[in-house]
């Protein structure tokens, strides 16, 4: 079994320090890290494993969709992906990304990296955090991507904004059946039943 960091080690000396530049000093990323905390729950997976996914509560109460997407650095080319979320986020008036680990599940501590504004390190962190929970928002919460293990990635924030920041190819139901398709064949029929049924109120059509 995989025993997490010790919280406070993994805080102060962190391996990707070197390629991802802190957001700001402790207390800072301790509000931050805390405000990403909110918009998430915990649950517990088909295989008995601890999760974290977006809150119902969180996407209620601000209007937000979702779209699940394949995981970012792994199951489609990443500029098919990224390509048109940057200049999404920008019209949106979103210039500057956070991005955090979500291991342990909700975290009490754990580094928050402001990435730099460019694809290519923007699929670096995707694709080193791919085989765990992680997130990348802003800092007025106005969006959000939500990783889970390397199956699939969350897509949350205002219907257009989410439209933009996507490849037709990827938005509605058919795509969403897609990816649960692709998904259950890895991991077996069924599986994706209580993650679809929890957004399934916020899924674009």
């Amino acid at each position: 079994m995989y025993d997490p960091p010790n919280p406070e080690e993994y805080f102060r000396n962190n391996d990707l320090d070197k390629d991802f530049k802190r957001a700001g000093l402790r207390d800072r990323q301790v509000k931050l890290l805390s405000e990403a905390v909110e918009m998430l729950e915990a649950f517990r997976t088909p295989s008995g494993q601890d999760g974290s996914r977006l809150s119902n509560d969180w996407l209620g109460r601000h209007g937000w969709k979702v779209q699940m997407v394949p995981s970012i650095g792994y199951k489609l080319p990443d500029e098919e992906l990224l390509g048109p979320l940057l200049p999404a986020l920008r019209r949106y008036g979103i210039t500057i990304l956070l991005g955090a680990s979500l291991y342990p599940v909700l975290p009490k501590l754990s580094p928050v990296w402001e990435l730099d504004w460019n694809e290519e390190k923007l699929d670096y962190f995707f694709d080193i955090h791919r085989t765990g929970y992680h997130m990348v928002w802003d800092e007025k919460r106005r969006f959000a991507i939500h990783g889970n293990d390397g199956d699939y990635d969350v897509y949350a924030g205002p219907e257009d904004l989410i439209r933009a920041a996507l490849p037709s190819f990827l938005l509605g139901a058919a795509a969403t059946l897609e990816n649960k398709l692709g998904i259950e064949q890895e991991h077996g029929p069924g599986c994706m039943d209580g993650i679809l049924e929890h957004y399934a109120p916020f899924m674009l059509d």
